[in-house]
């Protein structure tokens, strides 16, 4: 199962949950204050493959060129 982000609406905590895929858009009770006016934030990522380095801190990968694209999600 993926560790998915989460902020509080709240009180502006950020926490992890790990949660199935098909439970990761479902609102979570914060740790903090336990309010349940939570909702998911984009985490990112870092991957390698092939001697190539993708992160989603870089504005996209090398088949977007930075553009908005459905495989990296920028």
């Amino acid at each position: 199962m993926p560790i998915y982000e989460y902020v509080c609406e709240n009180c502006a905590k950020k926490f992890e949950l790990l949660r199935s895929f098909s439970e990761a858009d479902k609102a979570a009770d914060c740790p903090v204050c336990h309010s349940a006016q939570t909702h998911r934030a984009v985490s990112k990522c870092f991957s390698k493959s092939d001697g190539m380095t993708v992160s989603s801190g870089s504005g996209g990968c090398h088949s977007c060129a930075g553009g908005s694209c459905a495989s990296c999600g920028h």
